[in-house]
């Protein structure tokens, strides 16, 4: 006998049975509608910001960031759709991260990092090595 696996509803909380999506029927619906009127307003408006086509289709923001993220929609098409910096909300096209808080975290990384060489380096100065056994 099968099992059924159930979960609750990340958009509404109801408890549905688990597919792919992790959306009930009735929201996976209203998340295909969203989805669909997004497209279409980009397609006659492609150079709206994510706060244009919010407001223009009613999808929330964090919606189609979440689009954005997971690559459903496609940044290259829509030269002014962005998405924010995880660290400083900024505006960025590509990735997580903008430009700056990217170059700041591969320097801070690369002064780690050199930092660490120069602590090994000073015990390997002070470290002895004995060579040959030692008897008693």
């Amino acid at each position: 006998m099968a099992e059924l696996k159930v979960a609750h509803c990340r958009m509404c909380g109801k408890v549905f049975q688990v597919t792919l999506r992790n959306l009930c029927p009735e929201c996976a619906e209203i998340h295909d509608r969203q989805f669909e009127a997004l497209d279409r307003y980009l397609f006659r408006n492609r150079h709206a910001t994510v706060e244009q086509a919010a407001e223009a289709t009613g999808v929330p923001i964090r919606q189609i960031r979440e689009w954005i993220r997971n690559k459903k929609i496609s940044l290259s098409a829509y030269p002014n759709l962005t998405d924010i910096c995880d660290l400083c909300g900024s505006p960025t096209r590509n990735g997580h991260l903008c430009a700056r808080c990217s170059d700041r975290l591969k320097h801070d990384i690369e002064k780690m990092l050199a930092e660490e060489e120069r602590e090994r380096a000073r015990k390997r100065e002070h470290t002895f090595k004995m060579r040959g056994e030692v008897k008693d």
